[in-house]
């Protein structure tokens, strides 16, 4: 998948314009557009380095992972982000989604909805690490962003938030200490939308 800038630092000020994308650079100059169509699945990939799927993030940074779209128009800025997936903890395998990232090779699937309208987008794509989450401002950020065009679909404009903004250090899911049972946490940010499906091709 294409994208602008590639980034190992966390971001750990969640007022901090780097927590949108870990970049300053909007402009999307330098990146390729990745077409995929609505409703279809994609193959996002981390990696630490740019070469090599056997580093994705330490074991030990254990947390979520949430992906997020927003319309390329808006640069990101204000109420544009909206979420299209997430995974935390699974209680039944008593893993994170990080560790199920790692033992993947760094590959998560995601689906694009079905009933956005055609056009630009980023998608954000975010692990959040909880290692040291007890303290308050010191949970770790790692989100990245790539450039999609999205064909099909219909008319839906999904509301969306701010990133920084919707973010606080003492939401439960960002202020955390871990424990042997993480069966009640909480993924930060608002619900996934929920979009009608569209097409059931496959984009990576």
């Amino acid at each position: 998948m294409p994208y602008w800038s590639q980034n190992n630092y966390p971001v750990t000020d969640l007022s901090s314009k780097d927590l949108m994308c870990r970049t300053s650079d909007m402009t999307w100059s330098s990146a390729n557009a990745c077409p995929v169509a609505a409703g279809s699945q994609m193959s996002v990939i981390w990696n630490r380095i740019k070469k090599g799927t056997s580093n994705i993030i330490a074991a030990s940074h254990t947390g979520p992972c949430i992906v997020y779209m927003a319309k390329a128009e808006s640069k990101g800025e204000g109420n544009a982000w909206f979420k299209i997936f997430e995974e935390g903890y699974d209680s039944s395998s008593k893993e994170w989604c990080t560790d199920k990232l790692i033992a993947n090779d760094g590959k998560l699937d995601i689906t694009i909805p079905g009933d956005i309208k055609a056009g630009s987008y980023y998608l954000r794509t975010e692990i959040i690490a909880l290692h040291a989450a007890r303290h308050e401002g010191k949970c770790q950020f790692y989100p990245n962003c790539a450039q999609l065009e999205v064909t099909g679909g219909r008319s839906a404009v999904p509301d969306g938030v701010a990133l920084p903004g919707y973010y606080k250090s003492d939401d439960p899911g960002i202020l955390y200490a871990r424990s042997s049972d993480n069966s009640g946490y909480v993924i930060p940010g608002p619900p996934v939308y929920e979009g009608g499906a569209e097409s059931s091709s496959s984009s990576s």
